[in-house]
């Protein structure tokens, strides 16, 4: 018999750990602009999925004609999110509410739990 290392109602005990709420988005590229470009049509992937948001990092990029800011951000999941890519986005509610794009997804070993690099989109 084969038992699991975590029991798997783990996760639902650390609701207060994940206290916001996200939606994972995946774009249909069904439309094209003018020139033959995909305009993005969001559609949804997943749902109602709880969340913590968490910055992660950034940097400021100064240009001769502008200066902006990048922000990263770490959302981990209490759950297994191993078939979301990075051509995806993240609508957060709740804590650190936003739009983010992911740049990397990593599962954990066990499965149950998944973290996302993301920068916030503005």
């Amino acid at each position: 018999m084969t038992r699991a290392i975590f029991d798997s109602r783990m996760a639902e005990r650390l609701s207060d750990f994940f206290p916001s709420v996200a939606t994972i988005e995946e774009d249909t590229g069904a439309e094209q602009d003018d020139y033959g470009n995909p305009i993005p049509g969001w559609t949804t992937f997943q749902a109602d999925l709880a969340c913590a948001v968490a910055p992660s990092g950034g940097e400021e990029v100064k240009q001769s004609d502008q200066t902006y800011v990048v922000s990263e951000f770490k959302i981990s999941f209490a759950s297994d999110q191993s078939s979301v890519t990075e051509a995806m986005r993240i609508i957060v509610t709740g804590e650190n509410a936003g739009t983010y794009d992911i740049l990397s997804v990593e599962t954990s070993s066990h499965g149950q739990v998944t973290r996302m690099l993301t920068n916030e989109v503005t």
